[in-house]
């Protein structure tokens, strides 16, 4: 498997200026809406991160010509809905804003994963996705099912629209994943698997049953996720140009009508869905296709959209101005000290800025609630 650093290298380089100029000085000058209105601070927020959503589409199709085919059902954003996946390499996530570019109905969606906490503390990516709301778990349950329902909570209480991704698998696939997912299936005396691990149902469960219970649960979304040529497995790989030609994606919604209300039956549903995920990418690597499963295909023009060349051009101008103001600008130098201080005490001392939002919601500090 062949890949061009200098290519890897300046992706790596934009990628991550671009969230940590975004992060400088878009998303914290809206920090006071925190103690003014929350409901304008969230939206505020949801934009820039969609819009720089189209950044890391724009780069993998310019700098590595990846294609991203995706068939099956659309994702409805206008509707809350629990985002299921296979995790086939540390990168799915990164290939995932492609797939939802492209499948999403309208493209504003509110994607919200849920990610090891030790990320929160990554200095830019960490913070933003604290701002953004993404949902960070210790795999301490009694502790994260409190993290969980305070943020889902508030998300209920301001009524918003929301998707939430989570890996049943709990971590990527890979040789010793794979044993050891093996080795439980040999003491519950179930199947092996060769394309998938078997699922871990506690986290599923409880998120259908909280969004259910807040009425914030229109939709199931399984995705299936394939990669019948080049696969990064790790952060390194992206780092070395090791990128892929084609990333396929297989959606299916499942309306909350067709979702057991139990826990058991929850359980039972996401091992039985994962049963069929396995035979599916049996399937797949097999025809190098999802078309036996398709109803319909999205797949990218032959150049970028309108949409993401402009999303192209706004964040490499964006970090050209923040790197042009780091070097010349006391004031710039000051604003990202102070900032950058602010948020490594906040990751260390607390549970990250969107733990904060919500309890402040419920028990503003300084104001009435909005």
């Amino acid at each position: 498997m062949q890949g061009c650093w200098i290519r890897g290298l300046i992706y790596c380089i934009l990628w991550y200026l671009s969230i940590f100029s975004g992060f400088l000085l878009l998303c914290c000058p809206l920090l006071p809406l925190l103690f003014l209105n929350h409901k304008l601070y969230r939206r505020c927020i949801d934009v820039i991160f969609a819009v720089w959503e189209m950044y890391p589409v724009v780069l993998m199709e310019v700098l590595f010509g990846t294609k991203i085919i995706v068939t099956g059902d659309r994702v409805r954003t206008s509707e809350c809905s629990l985002l299921v996946m296979n995790h086939r390499t540390r990168l799915d996530w990164n290939f995932l804003w492609a797939a939802m570019f492209y499948a999403a109905e309208p493209q504003t969606h509110r994607t919200k994963f849920v990610l090891k906490a030790p990320i929160r503390h990554a200095p830019g990516p960490g913070w933003v996705m604290q701002m953004a709301g993404f949902l960070y778990i210790h795999r301490q349950w009694e502790r994260d099912q409190k993290l969980l329902a305070n943020v889902l909570d508030y998300l209920s209480e301001i009524k918003y629209t929301y998707q939430v991704l989570i890996f049943p698998e709990g971590t990527d696939f890979n040789e010793r994943s794979l044993k050891r997912s093996n080795d439980f299936a040999d003491t519950h005396h179930l199947e092996h698997y060769t394309k998938v691990l078997h699922p871990k149902t506690t986290g599923f469960v409880f998120l259908a049953n909280k969004m259910r219970e807040n009425r914030q649960l229109d939709a199931v979304y399984d995705f299936s996720v394939g990669y019948p040529g080049s696969l990064p497995q790790s952060e390194m790989d992206v780092l070395r140009g090791i990128f892929p030609e084609e990333v396929h994606f297989h959606i299916k919604r499942y309306p909350t009508s067709e979702i057991p209300t139990s826990d058991a039956g929850l359980k039972e549903w996401v091992n039985d869905l994962w049963q069929q995920k396995e035979q599916m990418l049996v399937d797949f690597y097999f025809h190098r296709s999802f078309t036996p499963h398709a109803t319909s295909t999205t797949s990218p023009p032959p150049t970028p959209t309108n949409a993401l060349l402009l999303a192209l051009l706004f964040w490499t101008g964006l970090i050209l101005i923040t790197v042009y103001g780091l070097f010349t600008s006391l004031y710039l130098q000051l604003w990202t000290f102070i900032h950058c201080c602010l948020f490594l005490v906040l990751s260390f001392t607390s549970e990250g800025i969107h733990q904060l939002e919500a309890s402040w919601y419920k028990n503003p500090p300084t104001h009435e609630k909005d």
